[in-house]
């Protein structure tokens, strides 16, 4: 005997705390769509924050864990992500910081690098800086867009 229940299950959801939202159940077969919509009223709810603090949402981001319920392949959990600039606020102190921050860390890596033997800890360490390098490009992308946005007054919140 078939037990059509273990085709499509139920899955059931929990909110993290302060999270705004339904935590619902969902079918299986439904469950993508749900955790999807869920995450992309996150976002939206990000970006007024944003804009009500006078701030520009300069990415978001949207991630679903799937894993097999059943015979469908389930959203069991979701993650939204978004990234802020705020042009005039005091915090701007600490992001003017991060780049000098990270080239100290480069310099720092480059020098146990060349005192380093073992190839093992080299690729490592080597691994860490190209790592810095990229954060320090983001960063500075990041500045670069929020400054041509301000300078273009056009800014897209759209979902």
């Amino acid at each position: 005997m078939i037990n059509f229940s273990n085709l499509d299950p139920i899955l059931h959801y929990k909110l993290d705390p302060g999270e705004w939202g339904s935590s619902a159940p969902s079918s299986a077969a439904f469950s993508i769509g749900r955790v999807s919509t869920h995450e992309a009223d996150n976002i939206s709810r990000f970006k007024k924050q944003a804009i009500q603090k006078g701030c520009y949402v300069v990415s978001s981001s949207v991630s679903l864990n799937i894993s097999k319920q059943g015979e469908y392949l389930a959203a069991t959990s979701g993650k939204s992500q978004v990234i802020v600039y705020c042009p005039k606020k005091d915090e701007n102190k600490y992001y003017k910081q991060l780049v000098p921050n990270i080239n100290n860390q480069i310099n720092q890596l480059k020098e146990q690098e060349k005192y380093t033997n073992n190839p093992v800890q080299k690729d490592e360490i080597l691994r860490k800086i190209e790592n810095l390098k990229f954060q320090k490009q983001t960063f500075k992308a990041i500045e670069q867009y929020a400054k041509d946005t301000i300078n273009m007054s056009l800014i897209d919140f759209s979902v």
